[in-house]
């Protein structure tokens, strides 16, 4: 009976240490899209960038979304387009001035978006540890704490997590589907099971990943994605 039961505990901890092996490997790896974001240079973002440099980045991209909007008269249908460069400027502009000095907090490197399969996937390498050292205290902070308390093999070390998504229109606002991914690594998470996971609400993360494109004169019919780039369609009010 004894070896019996010893077998069964060996079994189990063979088991629980390939458990926590796979999910070893599917956290530390980088997605196949970030790969290849890296390697073409019109695509990459390298930081850290000064605040000015962000600042500027977003703009050249902003006016994309309002010069059509200037030009046209109430009622008149507007095409605003965005590249997957455009994107990415406005998704590194609103994680700086997210920030008191207007920078790219330490701990994440390397932001890259691209748009494949008629979804955005945007992420970056980011060291866990290092962001809520240096982060503002708060959701996010707090949110962080829990994943590497949950996830202890994340500590100390660059990850990446991105998001995965097809941003939809409901009513006035442009916001990320309910079926987006959160990566972290090849690990896919929906905003629900995150949100579980880290006892905060959903809201706070789709508050967190929105991409801020909705101008208030803009009424948004629909938008489209190619691998070319964002197609956003409507009028002006």
């Amino acid at each position: 009976m004894q070896k019996v039961i010893g077998k069964l505990i060996i079994v189990t901890l063979i088991g629980t240490v390939g458990i926590l092996y796979y999910l070893w490997q599917q956290a530390v790896q980088i997605p196949e899209e970030y790969i290849k974001a890296s390697e073409d240079k019109q695509d990459s973002q390298s930081l850290p960038l000064q605040p000015k440099q962000i600042s500027e980045q977003a703009a050249v991209s902003s006016q994309k979304l309002t010069a059509p909007l200037d030009k046209a008269k109430a009622g008149q249908k507007v095409t605003v387009k965005l590249s997957d460069r455009d994107l990415n400027n406005l998704v590194v502009s609103k994680i700086a001035t997210s920030q008191p000095n207007k920078q790219i907090p330490v701990g994440i490197k390397g932001i890259k978006t691209n748009i494949k399969d008629g979804k955005i996937h945007t992420g970056a390498l980011v060291n866990l540890d290092q962001l809520a050292r240096n982060g503002r205290s708060g959701t996010q902070v707090a949110a962080l704490s829990k994943l590497t308390e949950k996830l202890t093999f994340l500590k100390d070390r660059d990850i990446y997590i991105g998001i995965v998504g097809k941003p939809i229109v409901d009513g006035t606002q442009i916001k990320f589907a309910p079926d987006t991914q959160i990566k972290v690594g090849k690990m896919n998470f929906t905003i629900a099971q995150l949100a579980e996971d880290l006892g905060i609400a959903p809201a706070k993360i789709q508050q967190a990943i929105d991409l801020h494109l909705q101008q208030q004169n803009f009424k948004v019919d629909s938008i489209n994605l190619d691998n070319n780039g964002m197609a956003i369609e409507g009028a002006k009010k």
